[in-house]
């Protein structure tokens, strides 16, 4: 035998021995259909080693003849045999002429006529979204392919072939149907690799993948287009020369769009690649000069091609209230002029794009604006209801013929104050999202993110309570996802300590709040002025922090090993450094106290030696914390995430520069 024919026969049985899937498509499949399709059959290689899936649409399914097992996969609309189908009640979870809702799904292993004695698994999607969630739910229950795995480093098991169990899932329709991820002070994600102050599309994909797994269907994009801080402020001058880089704007948007999710973007005047000038920004004089770069952003930039856009009765670009000191003299309200240029705003959108919607942001002060009747847009742009921050929403809109407005919420799953490290609240985030079904308020979910790696368990919180407040249960989702990620045996130590670490900012706040304080201390001391610290709240918030952050590493033995590096990025890290900050207040408030006390006492015993133990405390405990946050986590592949030059604008951890100078200042005193 010749052995090229050896190899030839080889190759043949080898590929016998391999399981042969047919993923089949409808006819009429849309491209984002087609990529749900090509997702699945990433998803299957992923897994399954040994498991060769082939494509086709329903005309070339009779010509295939090598396989073992059939997924058809599509929606009604598209394919034929998933029609006759859901036309001949064959299906358990759905009865003839019963229509899925909007992004809803159905998953059933069933029986075709003409292959009995091949396992057939029908995907049906409602719609090219409700196919997208349907082919995720699929991976996730069949395949444990977790929706975090880039966050969390949590790969599926690997298996020989892929096996079609009895499966049947149908989920209902989504409570608040639009459901949105807003990237917004991203520092520390858009300093971690690549350019600084920017979001590299790598990394957006993998953000815009786990989102559309959690079932978020859209996502805005406001610090990709240059935020004000970034071409304005000194801090991030020093950083880099910035610009807005369009071309990675319009790459993030058409990846968006090709997996099915909309895309939002802020109609603000102050984006980098084109803004109102500061002199320009009286509504009562320049309304034309706002309304000309309303038309730029949507003729002449990516912006045109969003689906959703969002304002604020604010600053046109700096998060504050409104301000013209010339029309404040003249004594002319903010409120018309706000109704008068968001008309003019929703013109300019609905001419564009007659499908667009037009999303209001009631942040700060555009709630009591709005409850007092001075503010009452066009009745078609629809209202979000904002929280104060951390979920909590405290008042809702009053119950007046202006809420006839369509409204939705916008909360926080991580707010800056606290933007290193999130403060877990799920219990919170189901009461918010609960008191807002109640109030008929959910015509859109919209959900800060920050940093993301931060803040993903309150993010997965959030995109289940959006689909079901209801039935969202925070105790059970607190132990699938510890027990998802960390083991079973380690669940119930790991909540204990996450919800030490949640316990722990309602003395003295965030982590942003205890750098703060931190600051204020520091700048009053450089300037003389010493004013004593209360100690107990510190000390209180330091205990539950210290407490936390032992149960943490006190639960490490019941960790599997292959866990040990998300464990300690997600969980122990974030509890050591907010603990390490609380230490570092501390000797900076007992530092401050004891100047304090030598001022009214001047002759105190042994005060040189007094003074410096209390200014090595300080700085040791700063030192140690810019060392940890410089070298960050145990997981290296997030290596750079958490130093110091990383943090955000405002109050980033304070230099042994300056503080060396406030110490030598002061010794010089004694």
């Amino acid at each position: 035998m010749k052995r090229s024919t050896f190899l030839l026969i080889t190759f043949l049985l080898f590929s016998c021995l391999h399981a042969q899937t047919l993923i089949i498509y409808g006819d009429n499949a849309s491209v984002v259909e087609k990529n749900a399709i090509n997702d699945l059959n990433t998803d299957i290689a992923k897994v399954c080693q040994n498991e060769s899936v082939f494509i086709c649409n329903e005309s070339d399914f009779q010509k295939q003849t090598q396989y073992t097992k059939i997924i058809l996969a599509g929606t009604k609309k598209s394919h034929s045999m998933l029609k006759a189908l859901c036309d001949s009640s064959k299906l358990q979870l759905l009865m003839m002429n019963d229509n899925l809702p909007a992004e809803t799904f159905l998953i059933e292993k069933v029986r075709l006529t003409a292959k009995p004695n091949i396992p057939v698994l029908a995907i049906i999607g409602a719609d090219e979204r409700g196919l997208f969630y349907g082919v995720y739910e699929f991976s996730k229950q069949v395949l444990n392919i977790d929706a975090l795995e880039f966050w969390t480093g949590k790969t599926p098991q690997p298996q020989d072939t892929l096996h079609i169990p009895d499966i049947i899932v149908r989920v209902d329709a989504p409570v608040f149907p639009l459901r949105g991820y807003f990237d917004n002070d991203d520092d520390m994600l858009a300093n971690w690799k690549g350019r600084k102050l920017v979001v590299e599309f790598d990394i957006w994909q993998e953000m815009i993948n786990s989102l559309m797994r959690m079932r978020y269907n859209f996502i805005d994009i406001h610090d990709l287009l240059g935020r004000a801080e970034y071409y304005k402020r000194d801090y991030y001058i020093n950083m880099v020369e910035y610009h807005t880089d369009l071309e990675l704007v319009e790459q993030v948007i058409d990846y968006a769009h090709s997996k099915g999710m909309l895309v939002q973007v802020p109609m603000y005047l102050g984006w980098e690649f084109h803004h109102i000038s500061d002199d320009h920004l009286c509504l009562s004089e320049h309304m034309d000069e706002w309304m000309k770069i309303y038309r730029y952003y949507l003729n002449k930039s990516p912006l045109g091609k969003a689906d959703l856009f969002l304002q604020r009765p604010r600053h046109p670009y700096w998060d504050t209230a409104y301000k013209c000191p010339k029309e404040k003299q003249a004594g002319i309200e903010t409120g018309p002029l706000m109704n008068k240029m968001f008309q003019g705003l929703y013109n300019i959108i609905i001419e564009h794009n007659p499908n667009a919607i037009l999303f209001c942001d009631l942040w700060s002060e555009g709630r009591p604006m709005f409850n007092s009747g001075s503010f009452q847009p066009n009745r078609n742009i629809k209202m979000l209801w904002a929280d104060h921050g951390f979920a909590e929403f405290g008042d809702w809109p009053e119950e007046t013929p202006r809420r006839k407005y369509d409204f939705g919420i916008y909360i926080h799953a991580g707010v800056w104050k606290n933007h290193v490290l999130q403060d877990p609240y799920p219990g919170r985030i189901k009461e918010a999202s609960l008191e807002a079904m109640q109030r008929e308020m959910t015509s859109c979910y919209l959900v800060n993110g920050q940093d993301f790696k931060h803040f993903i368990l309150n993010l997965e919180a959030c995109a289940l309570a959006a689909w079901d407040p209801v039935q969202f249960d925070p105790e059970q989702f607190y132990t699938d996802w510890t027990s998802r990620y960390f083991s079973h045996q380690a669940s119930g130590c790991i909540i204990e300590s996450l919800k030490l670490l949640h316990k722990a900012h309602q003395p003295v706040g965030g982590y942003r709040d205890i750098t703060a304080m931190i600051e204020t201390i520091l700048k009053n001391l450089a300037d003389k002025k010493l004013e004593k610290v209360s100690l107990p709240e510190i000390a209180s918030a330091t205990g539950l922090a210290e407490l936390s952050l032992q149960t943490a590493e006190n639960t490490l033995p019941a960790v599997p090993e292959t866990c040990f590096l998300v464990y300690d990025d997600q969980i122990v890290f974030p509890a050591r450094i907010y603990e390490m900050n609380l230490r570092l207040l501390e000797a900076t408030a007992l530092y401050n106290n004891f100047l304090v006390e030598l001022q009214n006492h001047p002759n105190m015993p042994a005060k040189t030696e007094l003074y410096e133990q209390y200014s090595y405390a300080l700085r040791m405990a700063l030192i140690s914390i810019r060392n940890t946050l410089t070298e960050g986590s145990m997981w290296k592949k997030w290596e750079g995430w958490t130093k110091p030059e990383h943090f955000r604008l405002y109050n980033p951890m304070p230099k042994v520069e300056w503080v060396d100078e406030i110490i030598n200042t002061w010794r010089e005193e004694l």
